[in-house]
């Protein structure tokens, strides 16, 4: 039988670093008892992104999520994880789950950005900066980057650079959609009737690049 989207993305993309748990602190410890239930409950998290989405990220060969101790950010281009070579990383820190940070999930934002500008690959603009795989996401793109000039910006760091505006809006999307629409309804609207919108994935039928760059290799 066929694996669900979701639960493929749990085994291939997301992963544990070494010593994660152990190195957070105590009540993140008591949170999750062990790697398995931290595993389970971001994969849980993640059922807010669209199957469609979640399908173009795993016929990628590169795009990773990492639970880790350490700062949260995004790593382009080769990450090493033990004994694999990981390319493209979200560095999720586990102590910003539990403490229910916004900054969680930003380098997911900037990992999504990436792989739907580019396919992963290492040259070319990234969605936020007007790109786009095919035309459906670089119309996203483009008005993305026509949002950014105005200001809405929910904090300062979402109003430093189109990046990061893209990454912090889908980050609180995933969070507090609520809060998106209040603070900047023109940027929840898009993220709602696009790139997390079942139908849009459905209707477009967007598929992965043909010759995507990176892989993942053991070391």
């Amino acid at each position: 039988m066929a694996c669900h989207p979701l639960q493929r993305l749990k085994i291939d993309r997301i992963h544990v670093a070494p010593r994660a748990l152990e190195l957070s602190p105590v009540g993140t410890q008591q949170r999750y008892r062990d790697v398995w239930h931290l595993l389970n409950d971001v994969a849980a998290r993640l059922r807010a992104l669209p199957v469609g989405l979640v399908r173009f990220w795993l016929n990628l060969t590169s795009g990773h999520v990492v639970l880790t101790h350490m700062l949260p950010r995004y790593e382009r281009g080769e990450w090493s994880l033990g004994r694999s070579v990981l390319r493209n990383v979200a560095c999720i820190r586990v102590s910003d789950l539990t403490q229910g940070s916004l900054d969680a999930w930003v380098p997911l934002g900037h990992l999504l950005d990436h792989l739907m500008g580019t396919g992963g690959s290492p040259d070319g603009p990234w969605l936020s900066d007007g790109g786009g795989i095919n035309q459906a996401l670089q119309a996203v793109g483009d008005r993305v980057a026509g949002l950014f000039p105005l200001g809405y910006g929910f904090d300062e760091a979402a109003r430093q650079d189109v990046r990061g505006y893209f990454a912090r809006s889908l980050a609180l999307y995933l969070q507090d959609r609520r809060a998106l629409n209040v603070a900047d309804p023109h940027m929840e609207k898009l993220l709602r009737a696009t790139v997390l919108s079942e139908a849009f994935w459905r209707s477009h039928q967007i598929q992965a690049p043909a010759n995507p760059t990176g892989t993942s290799r053991s070391a």
